[in-house]
């Protein structure tokens, strides 16, 4: 009995470059061309072929390649048989004996995607021998599925016209993986999913485990840059980083380089990855453990240091003026000017009579050392005779 899903990916996870390629997949199926994901192992490629699925709102048929499998696989085959026996005995001297045996034949998923206009998803399919996946070429082009010879049934279906494939599959260097014709190649539009970057990775680790985005990209760049040295560029990293967040979320263990409970999971984790030697692959990961402690030293150096050491401009300010010489000065109080002119001694002491004392303001005597020409003169004794 074949199962109709009506699956969606649990959790998925939009960011901008994910959906620029999935904007640009669904515009294909939707102008009735199939998708083939073509990329390397543990970039989304299949939950993103589900969520493909999913937008077309159409039922699933989910189908993984197999280097067992049969062209019966895909298209059905003849399941046991079925007897009819009759035996007419109306009249008692006359018996009439009929027994017919036929086959049984079992639509697959492929006949049934076809007929009903389901959508296939199809994980991994070079995997499968070629010749097994001949029989999508003419229901890709021609729409019409060809099925092995029966008395029963009819040996050509119609394709239904919302019928859809979308194909994932490795890099052909991969173990267990077959080349695909170019005849099948042509049929389909193949787009290359490479590994996400550095924030998407944060981004689906965050929302899938639940841990902190600080700690999530601590993991992220670990393993990227454990990688790197140890030449492991065949897969994605992302799955490695989703197992180290999901256990030390759950566990409350801190994501850091200097825990010994955090260093213990990662070569648990990453060491079986490395095409390296065990003793080199070691090596390697803890000189990363090493740049990451000191690295993030230096950076809590820096930013503790960094408001103690930060120097605050002044504002820019104007060069005093040069003092001007005791003779200028006197001069400046005594001379006439042309906006005050010079009054008589008699006019100023009846204007200081007469001015109120809140009105005047009188510098105190040993507050003013200005030496003025006045001062040199000796006061005339009272009735003294002129000399």
């Amino acid at each position: 009995m074949t199962t109709v899903l009506r699956a969606s990916p649990r959790r998925f996870v939009s960011t901008p470059p994910i959906e620029r390629v999935a904007a640009r997949a669904l515009r294909y199926l939707q102008s009735g061309f199939s998708v083939h994901l073509r990329g390397p192992a543990g970039t989304g490629k299949t939950t993103l072929a589900l969520h493909l699925a999913d937008l077309l709102a159409r039922p699933i048929m989910l189908l993984y390649g197999d280097d067992e499998f049969k062209t019966s696989d895909l298209i059905g085959n003849q399941t046991g048989y079925t007897r009819k026996k009759v035996v007419d005995n109306f009249i008692h001297s006359v018996v009439k004996v009929e027994d017919e045996l036929r086959h049984n034949w079992v639509d697959s998923r492929l006949t049934l995607a076809c007929r009903e206009g389901f959508t296939l998803v199809y994980d991994e399919f070079n995997r499968s021998r070629p010749e097994v996946n001949n029989v999508l070429l003419s229901a890709l082009e021609e729409k019409l599925l060809v099925l092995p010879p029966n008395n029963s049934r009819s040996e050509y279906i119609r394709v239904n016209s919302q019928f859809r494939v979308i194909l994932t599959s490795n890099p052909e260097e991969y173990c267990g993986v077959h080349a695909t014709q170019d005849a099948l190649l042509d049929r389909i539009i193949t787009i290359n999913i490479p590994e996400p970057d550095e924030l998407t990775q944060q981004e689906i680790i965050v929302q899938k485990t639940g841990i902190d985005r600080e700690s999530a990209l601590i993991i992220v760049r670990l393993v990227r840059e454990f990688r790197h040295r140890t030449h492991t560029d065949k897969s994605s990293g992302l799955r490695s980083c989703l197992m180290l967040a999901k256990v030390c979320h759950e566990h409350e263990i801190l994501a850091m380089p200097e825990n010994p409970e955090f260093r213990d999971i990662c070569q648990d984790v990453l060491l079986s990855r490395s095409a390296l030697s065990l003793d080199e692959s070691t090596r390697l990961l803890w000189e990363v453990f090493n740049e990451m402690i000191t690295a993030h030293a230096m950076q809590q150096e820096a930013t503790s240091f960094a408001p103690q050491s930060r120097v605050i401009p002044s504002p820019p300010q104007t060069p005093p003026a040069a003092p001007l010489p005791e003779e200028a000065l006197a001069a400046s109080e005594t001379e006439p000017t042309a906006e005050s002119p010079a009054e008589s001694p008699e006019v100023a002491a009846n204007q200081t009579a007469d001015s109120s004392p809140e009105a005047v303001s009188v510098p105190p005597a040993e507050a003013v050392e200005l030496d003025s020409p006045a001062a040199d003169r000796k006061p005339a004794p009272r009735g003294g005779k002129k000399a």
